[in-house]
């Protein structure tokens, strides 16, 4: 007698049943190594989210696809997708790639200090609570001849916490042409705004003169005059700027600070490196700039900050203001910060800071490192320019040397963004290639094991 076939609401009856107790499950040798790893709980809470899934879509339980399914999701839930990624770009200071790279011997002096506790805010001679604030003092002096320093999260912090000092409900005047607006939508007149100062603009977009700036003081209602640097552009032709002295003459008759955005972190002039000499941020101090702000993570070299830098009085005031505990900076920012003006104040700025060793490696030595990384594959070492990044030199770059990688651009793009690490290269006249000037030294294995052969 032939047996009658079975029916599908069998099957999918049967299917329900195959399923084992959760904590049958989860004792089980497969999903031991996500116990340990992830604990108890969590798994069981994804693994009842696979179960029901399974039972809805009446699916027969296979271990094996439950242990993966549940892995891929605790992995999901719990795993940052903050990736580490090779920059073959050609832009030194990315900011779309975190910026400047933190060096390596700076991390692991700062870790020193983060890993364990310190004297962040603890005066270790009065034996008594101290102030985050006066760790990098010393350095500002050393390096910039500031009378005192202060440190906050970003440079937009930075110049909001000193427009909300000095300039609450009164006048900052601003030239029409450094009304920028940078990275992320963030405009300069709403950062005035939001620190309680009002704008008065003067000039025009390409021309402003420092009578300018003079005519527009006005007795008690005018706080500050602000420079900004134009950071991601550059005003040509017909223009005309007053010099930063000329500014300094206008402010000190008129009695009024004048404070410098001055953006990028200028420590070390740049011509050096093949770009145009532009005042470091020792030189606006000298030339009587009361107050500059800055980034860290720019021509510094170091992780994100923001440094509020001159007159002790001025200093004094962000530090009181009760935005300062908004915008201050973690011990983790002051111990990489520190580690690294270190390096500028000792002259090893080159050897202890990433973006400068980058800006001083010869173009031979560039040639010699890409025709190793070439040897034996399809690739072609030639000529490259470099970008300095970050708004910091924004219509200039330097010569370099760069990989011509055969092929398909958008293609091989999209293929060496899916390796682990991702190599982020770039596409010039339909040819990929990648940057050899902004590889890291453990960069160079990597590059060259995804090279076509």
């Amino acid at each position: 007698m032939r047996k009658a076939p079975a029916r599908a609401g069998d099957s999918a009856a049967g299917n329900l049943r195959s399923i084992p107790a959760v904590e049958r499950i989860l004792s089980s040798a497969a999903f031991s190594s996500l116990v340990a790893s992830f604990g108890r709980d969590n798994v069981k809470r994804h693994l009842a989210d696979f179960l029901h899934t399974l039972r809805s879509e009446r699916r027969p339980y296979d271990e094996s696809q439950a242990a993966k399914g549940v892995s891929a999701a605790l992995h999901s839930a719990t795993d940052t997708t903050l990736r580490p990624v090779i920059n073959g770009s050609g832009i030194i200071i990315h900011t779309n790639l975190g910026r400047s790279p933190v060096d390596p011997g700076v991390w692991r002096s700062a870790g020193k200090l983060v890993s364990g506790y310190s004297n962040l805010e603890f005066d270790l001679d009065a034996g008594e609570r101290g102030s985050r604030d006066q760790h990098l003092s010393a350095l500002a002096q050393t390096l910039f001849g500031a009378e005192a320093a202060v440190l906050t999260n970003n440079n937009a912090a930075g110049t909001l916490l000193l427009l909300a000092a000095v300039a609450a409900d009164r006048e900052v005047i601003v030239s029409r042409g450094e009304l920028v607006e940078i990275g992320g939508g963030f405009r300069v007149p709403e950062v005035i705004q939001q620190g309680g100062a009002k704008l008065r603009e003067v000039g025009t977009t390409n021309r402003t003169r420092a009578r300018d700036y003079a005519d527009a003081v006005r007795k008690r209602k005018t706080a500050a005059i602000l420079r900004v640097h134009r950071s991601n552009f550059d005003i040509v032709g017909f223009t005309e700027t007053p010099s930063v002295s000329d500014l300094v003459k206008v402010a000190k008759k008129s009695r009024l600070p004048l404070l410098f955005d001055e953006g990028s972190g200028r420590v070390v002039d740049l011509a050096k490196y093949g770009f145009s000499s532009h005042d470091t941020i020792r030189d606006l101090i000298a030339v009587g700039v009361d107050v500059v702000t800055c980034s860290t993570d720019k021509l510094i070299g170091a992780t994100q900050g923001g440094l509020i830098i001159g007159r002790a009085t001025i200093v004094a005031k962000c530090r009181r203001h009760p935005l300062m505990r908004a915008v201050r900076a973690g011990k983790e920012s002051y111990a990489v910060i520190a580690g690294t003006l270190r390096a500028f104040a000792v002259g090893q700025h080159e050897e202890r800071v990433a973006i400068y060793r980058m800006l001083a490696t010869p173009l031979q030595e560039l040639r010699a490192r890409a025709q190793d990384l070439v040897s034996g594959t399809k690739c072609r070492v030639i000529d490259s320019r470099c970008a300095l990044g970050g708004g910091t030199t924004p219509t200039e770059t330097i010569p370099s040397i760069a990989i011509e990688v055969p092929g398909n651009a958008d293609a091989i793009r999209k293929r060496l963004l899916r390796r682990d690490p991702p190599i982020v290269g770039r596409v010039v006249d339909d040819r990929f290639t990648i940057e050899v000037r902004t590889l890291l030294h453990d960069d160079l294995p990597l590059v060259a094991a995804a090279l076509p052969r």
